[in-house]
């Protein structure tokens, strides 16, 4: 309503002269936030979750889970992007074939290349985004590990895309062919991976418990292995598209390596000095205070020294 009025030339109807909020309308926002529960934010998860994934995956679809958990953690995705959540018209898509590109130095490699999973690095080139980015690409390299490797996991699941008849580029990266007929992976067959994970781990190793996670844990992941890493933190919102300082809010306080070498930096400077301040003297303020008293008694007022100090009797 506010902005009705101001984009019709008319005062704000929110702010009093000061242009500051009014009190009313200041005490009911207050009320508000004091009456709403905080937000419960879903824990990140560490890489033990996402390796216990890949361990226990035997069957074709449970692999295929695997790797696009694995894939999507280092890129920080959002469950549209790499799995299906049903028929809602959402702003951000998933993941296709094409936006998959693998190079080694300069060099692209072709997605039939029989080394793919040995390339140098991984970019993905991600379409419309709720942030209002397009086409932003983020590259990743070989991590050499065995388990968590982002080369590895979208290699791994580019070449199951093109084992299915009928293979196009424009597929997504959920799509799944068990033999007989397509389906999609969906987000809560990730889901129900992950809490059975974090069930098996143990909440004495995590900390928490599946009902504290979801599928946005993903994406928290990024965020806590990076800055525990001592990623800038440019580099982790660059990495995890992120367009402002809202990433901050996935750092877990609670996490107990949050503070790891805190305290051992802290002692590190034996002592510190402080630089004194000039203060004014106690005689130069009794002085002040004392030639106002003798102005008031002379009946005189004015600025110091000024015709009107001298001559002008006080009223």
């Amino acid at each position: 309503m506010a902005a009705t009025f101001l984009e019709n030339n008319r005062d704000s109807p929110i702010v009093d002269k000061k242009l500051k909020v009014h009190q009313h309308i200041s005490r009911q926002t207050k009320g508000y936030k004091r009456s709403d529960p905080p937000t419960k934010h879903q824990k990140a998860l560490p890489p033990i979750v996402f390796k216990f994934c890949l361990r226990q995956a035997k069957l074709k679809r449970e692999l295929a889970r695997a790797h696009l958990l694995g894939g999507a953690l280092f890129f920080g995705m959002r469950s549209c992007e790499y799995s299906s959540v049903g028929g809602q018209d959402r702003k951000t898509r998933a993941i296709q074939v094409r936006d998959i590109t693998f190079m080694t130095g300069n060099s692209v490699m072709k997605h039939n290349h029989p080394l793919l999973d040995r390339a140098e690095s991984v970019t993905i080139n991600f379409g419309d985004q709720k942030s209002e980015m397009k086409f932003e690409a983020v590259t990743q390299y070989n991590s050499n590990s065995r388990t968590l490797n982002p080369v590895v996991h979208w290699a791994t699941t580019v070449r199951r895309l093109r084992s299915y008849p009928g293979f196009r580029n424009s597929w997504y990266v959920h799509r799944f062919h068990d033999g007989t007929r397509f389906t999609n992976i969906t987000s809560k067959e990730l889901l129900a991976d992950l809490r059975a994970a974090v069930e098996c781990v143990g909440v004495d190793t995590l900390g928490f418990t599946k009902a504290d996670i979801g599928t946005h844990s993903v994406r928290s992941s990024l965020a806590m292995m990076m800055y525990l890493a001592k990623e800038p933190i440019y580099t982790i919102m660059l990495v995890g598209r992120w367009s402002s300082d809202a990433f901050l809010r996935y750092i877990e306080k609670q996490v107990k390596e949050f503070t790891k070498g805190v305290s051992t930096r802290m002692i590190r400077c034996e002592t510190f000095f402080n630089i004194p301040t000039t203060r004014p003297t106690k005689s130069s303020r009794v002085h002040g205070r004392s030639h106002h008293r003798r102005a008031l008694a002379r009946g005189i007022f004015g600025r110091q020294g000024s015709l009107r100090h001298q001559h002008r009797p006080r009223h």
